[in-house]
């Protein structure tokens, strides 16, 4: 039986959403998967990608393209239980507590602390990009923080409106068309050349001669764009959207597919440009004014702008997702690790204690972070980035035992045995990812 917290949550859409049956219900139906996949493309893959184009050529691409593919098949098994199983969970985070009672409160609690470290540079490089958009209104010492105070306030507006989720949305779509555009543009402008790119994906890797340790920066990539704690936000936003049973589920997958091809055009693009016209020049990627001037050589003039008008806008999709999503991981994981909360309401964006956690620490206080005395936020973003692997071993290991379990899933929807051998590989890049960030930040 569904709880009462359920019950007043359905209460709470004026039309649930149908089952899409034509072509063009499946295309007006994207968008959770769009604006999960705008955040995990936050600043961090633009700059871990630069970073590695610059230094290594294509020579650690492979790790992108795992990321991805493991980034794809994660998130859809963990929207494959929210929306299939027979026990009544409306997303993992509940189902977890299946393996083990207080495993929400661990994974909720420790998803939340990963999320605050990505929002502190991820409102830094809001302000920077404003900055530098508003040709250096503010000063060089304080500019950026000023307007970081800006973006911030910015996000407390549209996190605090009724329709929040549908202006995310919004945000996503034209943060994805304008990421497109530039960034292709770029790298068709740098002529790469077919042979190297398939050469890069062969899993070659060069000698440790960058500005990062090799496998910081693959584990960075990896971090940034594979296995985290950040797919755990994609049920919560098929919440929002009211999609409820298993059939939803091709269409879960096609929205899912279609934010990870957007994903796919614009790192590899960037990665094209850092090494087709950085490598070449020996330039590396250190601070932010190096992606300018990698734009630069690039296509001249404009694309400087373009870089700055790109990054404020997927810094600022990245950092308003993450202050609602991570906050929503933290509270379902909070509200089904105690069973004295299960006939209660899971406090929602219009209850304090979420407005507290949402707009304090995810959002007011990653501010601090774009003061002068820390470090530049590439610097920042590379570490940060590293860190959102670290939960993917623990999050996929609960993954596979609650969506093989039959007893809490309906007739035909556990896992197949292919779908188990692409979790597992998975569960070793997150590993792999995991080791490749302790041993690159020692």
């Amino acid at each position: 039986m569904p709880t009462q917290s359920r019950i007043t949550r359905d209460k709470s859409h004026t039309q649930m959403p149908t089952p899409p049956r034509r072509w063009t219900d499946y295309a007006k139906g994207i968008g959770p998967g769009l604006l999960v996949s705008m955040a995990w493309m936050g600043a961090g893959d633009l700059v871990d990608s630069s970073v590695a184009g610059a230094n290594y050529g294509y020579s650690l691409m492979w790790a992108l393209g795992l990321a991805l593919l493991s980034r794809f098949f994660f998130t859809s098994a963990i929207a494959k239980y929210g929306l299939c199983n027979s026990v009544g969970d409306e997303t993992i985070i509940e189902g977890f507590g299946a393996v083990w009672k207080k495993l929400p409160l661990v994974i909720g609690t420790l998803a939340l602390i990963s999320g605050f470290i990505l929002q502190t540079y991820m409102v830094a490089m809001v302000g920077n990009a404003l900055h530098h958009l508003f040709r250096g209104f503010g000063g060089s010492t304080w500019g950026p923080f000023l307007w970081s105070v800006f973006a911030a306030a910015i996000g407390w507006l549209v996190l605090t409106r009724p329709k929040a989720y549908s202006i995310l949305e919004i945000i996503a779509r034209i943060k994805v068309s304008i990421l497109v555009i530039v960034f292709l543009y770029a790298a068709i402008k740098s002529q790469p050349k077919p042979g190297d790119i398939v050469h890069g994906l062969a899993f070659s890797a060069p000698p440790d001669t960058g500005a990062f340790a090799t496998l910081l920066v693959a584990a960075a990539i990896i971090g940034a764009v594979g296995g985290s704690a950040g797919n755990l936000m994609y049920p919560e936003f098929i919440r929002d959207k009211g999609w409820k049973g298993p059939e939803f589920l091709r269409m879960q997958r096609i929205d899912l597919l279609s934010g990870v091809i957007a994903v796919v055009v614009v790192n590899l693009s960037i990665w094209i440009v850092g090494a087709e016209v950085l490598r070449p020049a020996g330039i590396k990627i250190a601070t932010l004014d190096d992606l300018s001037q990698m734009m630069s050589l690039a296509l001249g003039p404009i694309g400087p702008w373009l870089l700055w008008l790109g990054l404020m806008m997927t810094a600022f999709c990245s950092c308003t997702t993450y202050a609602r999503g991570y906050t929503r991981i933290f509270f379902t994981g909070i509200h089904h690790a105690f069973p004295s909360r299960k006939n209660a309401d899971i406090p929602t964006d219009r209850t304090l204690g979420f407005r507290v956690v949402q707009l304090g620490l995810m959002l007011c206080i990653p501010t601090l972070f774009a003061l002068p005395v820390f470090p530049d936020v590439v610097a920042m973003t590379v570490a940060g980035s590293a860190t959102a692997g670290i939960l993917a071993p623990v999050i996929i290991v609960g993954t596979l035992i609650v969506t093989n379990d039959k007893r809490r899933m309906l007739p035909g929807y556990a896992n197949k045995w292919w779908e188990n051998v692409i979790l597992l590989i998975v569960g070793g890049i997150g590993l792999w990812a995991a080791y490749g960030l302790i041993t690159g930040l020692f």
